[in-house]
């Protein structure tokens, strides 16, 4: 019993502590720190002020920037041709029928006839806005799209708000 009381006790075992995962994150550490400390002079640089240049000549033409609209319902579409620049205008189309097929070769018609008329009268432009109001469907832009790449290659498509916005504040009929 006595011998129980003064034997020693077994030596606890000590896990070896695994120092490779804070080596590779000290390393990291310091690369950063190294790293921040080099861009911290960029941020030392001045840049001399912006000069701001007006020009007073007005012998350039204002932009035509030309907007082709399409509205309405699916049997009853309105292609509308809108410009502005020294001489503003506004052209449209009407569109009325029922058949899909045949709907969509009167819009590639309506709207080669109007972009072929403005690039007459405006050679120099290439660029359409296109739009279509919400409501009509995705087809309806490719056909558009189909009509205006013969006269202008350069198509930009705007927002159907802004296609609702113009097309409500010109009338419903042409």
């Amino acid at each position: 019993m006595i011998d129980q009381i003064f034997a020693k006790k077994p030596k606890r075992r000590v896990k070896d502590l695994n120092i490779v995962p804070i080596l590779d994150m000290l390393t990291t550490v310091i690369f950063f720190l190294l790293m921040s400390t080099s861009f911290m002079e960029f941020t030392k640089l001045t840049v001399p002020p912006s000069q701001v240049s007006v020009s007073t000549s007005q012998s350039k033409d204002p932009p035509v920037s030309p907007k082709m609209l399409l509205s309405g319902a699916d049997d009853d579409l309105r292609v509308t041709l809108l410009w502005g620049g020294r001489r503003p205008g506004e052209k449209r189309e009407r569109i009325r029928e029922s058949d899909p097929v045949k709907r969509r070769a009167e819009l590639v018609k309506a709207t080669q006839k109007l972009t072929e008329d403005f690039a007459l009268a405006n050679p120099a432009e290439k660029t359409i806005q296109i739009a279509l109001t919400a409501k009509l469907g995705y087809q309806n832009l490719i056909s558009m799209m189909d009509g205006v790449r013969e006269s202008m290659p350069d198509v930009v498509l705007i927002s159907p708000l802004e296609a609702e916005a113009r097309t409500g504040r010109s009338g419903g009929n042409p």
